[in-house]
């Protein structure tokens, strides 16, 4: 099985958000090959986290995803005696710095440019970074 380029897997974010995806949704349909979920179930998953986090111009859709990835990718799912918190913390948080830095914020409304009439990042193109710096933290190995 070929590696999926984070070009190639931006692309087919951004392919899902012209579709209707909302952006958190768009950046984690594309990476079912890395959690072993299926879309529809990914699609669920980070549909309340549109347009930053529930509609409120929150956490930008597009990295959150992150949010979720992190937990597919390190949790050890011990509901008994939960372990992985610090670890999946850690990995979301890196993505997060990452796109803030690369970004100047990580605010959906800051971002579009709500209040100043000056967007900071569109929409596709906060997918195409969350999409490669989630390819590049949470999965470079694979």
């Amino acid at each position: 099985m070929s590696k999926i380029s984070g070009k190639e897997r931006a692309k087919q974010a951004i392919a899902f958000h012209d579709r209707g995806f909302n952006c958190a949704q768009s950046v984690a349909c594309a990476f079912t090959d890395k959690t072993g979920m299926d879309e529809k179930t990914l699609f669920r998953i980070t549909e309340g986290l549109g347009l930053g986090m529930g509609c409120m111009d929150a956490t930008c859709g597009a990295i959150s995803a992150t949010a979720v990835l992190s937990g597919l990718k390190c949790s050890t799912g011990h509901t008994q005696a939960p372990d992985s918190k610090k670890i999946s913390y850690e990995a979301s948080a890196s993505c997060l710095k990452a796109f803030l830095e690369k970004n100047g914020s990580l605010t959906c409304r800051e971002l579009r440019g709500e209040d100043t009439g000056t967007p900071l990042r569109s929409c596709p193109g906060c997918i195409e970074d969350a999409v490669q710096i989630i390819d590049g933290y949470l999965f470079p190995e694979e």
